[in-house]
């Protein structure tokens, strides 16, 4: 897996598996663009993909420190998964209301 492709599926982890994080920091409804950006992305490169998340990130340290701890515990241990903290409801809320954006984001990862 490229480092695009890792960070991908870290942020693609913390919005199935943290999505309390989103709503703690007030991100999402900023989803919304980050949603429309990817959607429009269907011909673009990994990196290019993994670039427009890093830009959205950018405004929420948080979420990207998130994506870092998931990715420094993926090259320890690739069987080793975040235990979700989910609050009963809210990642099917996330889910429901963009399920594109993890649909869009499953195509970039290698199935392994």
């Amino acid at each position: 897996m490229t480092d695009d492709e890792k960070f991908i599926s870290g942020f693609l982890q913390v919005f199935e598996t943290k999505p309390e994080l989103f709503e703690q920091f007030g991100a999402v409804d900023a989803l919304a663009n980050l949603n429309n950006t990817i959607s429009q992305m269907a011909d673009s490169s990994n990196q290019e993909v993994a670039d427009a998340i890093g830009n959205w990130c950018e405004d929420y340290p948080e979420i990207t420190n998130e994506i870092i701890l998931i990715d420094r515990q993926d090259g320890k241990d690739r069987k080793l998964q975040p235990k979700a903290t989910k609050i009963e409801g809210q990642n099917e809320r996330l889910s429901n209301r963009y399920p594109e954006l993890p649909e869009n984001l499953k195509k970039r990862i290698p199935k392994s």
